[in-house]
């Protein structure tokens, strides 16, 4: 019998050394992941918008069309009465033929055809939904997850905080008490390892991922990476962040917006610290009199 050949060696796990340059290196490519989200959902709210307000015309027409309304010769005899007041004094007769409004509403249909026949919405409005997901799948080899989240609207509201703090939420209802029939039953036997790898219900439930600090998203990590790699990059990242701001914001303040809001701030701060100034220097000592500083003896 031949003999086994001999077991290989554990390959040990490799860790990227935590350096400037490695941390250089992830930051751009965080920040490319971050501008192309950031560019598809800008382009997405474009078409979105332009979708909404085609489907806006449509409702319209479709009333005009249907319904027999008058709303689209209002604008007509308005500019009728501007541009020819001796002809048209009296424009209330005045009305657009119908085949006007179908004319416009199968235009308006055409370009809503169009607009998923020839792939303008998976092309502009569908790949930015799918970017962040196909980004997250081809970075889970490398344990990363591109984390775009935000706080729900909802939340940012002060309203809403305040009326959270005074009306908590009501707990639950208690369970009724089980009959004592059901007492007496047996225990159901424990669902062995292979049931309960079937069952989502009742494997434990994984927590969410919190939303982002940063507005424009940020790369988190698993905990298979190193901790010490995970601080020193998030160090990192957030001194880049800072610096970057202020940038920003000396940019800001270069303009006229800017400079006309900074002296209105240095003005409001520059009052209340001459407010915070006045009480203390005509402070009267105890007994009506005002405290003046002891003159030296003569000697």
């Amino acid at each position: 019998m031949a003999p086994r050949p001999p077991r290989s060696p554990a390959r040990q796990s490799f860790a990227p050394p935590a350096d400037a340059a490695t941390f250089r290196d992830l930051l751009l490519f965080e920040e490319r992941l971050k501008t192309n989200a950031l560019i598809l959902n800008r382009r997405k709210s474009r078409y979105q918008l332009f979708l909404a307000q085609l489907l806006a015309i449509i409702a319209f027409l479709l009333c005009e069309v249907l319904l027999q309304t008058d709303y689209l010769s209002v604008p007509y005899r308005y500019a009728l009465r501007a541009t020819l007041p001796d002809v048209y004094r009296d424009a209330a007769a005045v009305r657009i033929h119908p085949f006007f409004a179908s004319g416009l509403l199968f235009v308006a249909v055409t370009t809503l055809v169009l607009f998923f026949a020839s792939g303008t919405y998976s092309e502009k409005i569908g790949y930015a939904n799918r970017y962040v997901p196909h980004a997250n799948k081809a970075l889970r080899s490398f344990n990363m997850y591109l984390n775009v989240r935000q706080p729900p609207l909802r939340a940012t509201l002060p309203l809403y905080s305040l009326l959270s703090r005074l009306l908590p939420r009501s707990s639950s209802p208690p369970r009724p008490p089980q009959p004592r029939s059901a007492r007496s039953r047996s225990p159901s036997p424990s669902p062995s390892p292979s049931t309960a790898k079937r069952s989502p219900s009742l494997n434990p439930a994984i927590p969410s991922i919190p939303p982002s600090s940063n507005p424009r998203g940020e790369l988190i990590f698993s905990s298979r990476v190193d901790r010490h790699f995970r601080e020193g990059y998030e160090r990192y990242r957030n001194a880049f962040e800072r610096r970057r701001g202020e940038r920003e914001r000396a940019a800001w303040e270069r303009t006229w917006a800017g400079w006309l809001a900074t002296r209105v701030g240095a003005g409001r701060a520059r009052v209340e610290e001459d407010k915070g100034k006045a009480p203390a220097s005509g402070r009267a000592a105890p007994g009506g009199r005002v405290s003046t500083p002891e003159k030296g003896r003569a000697g």
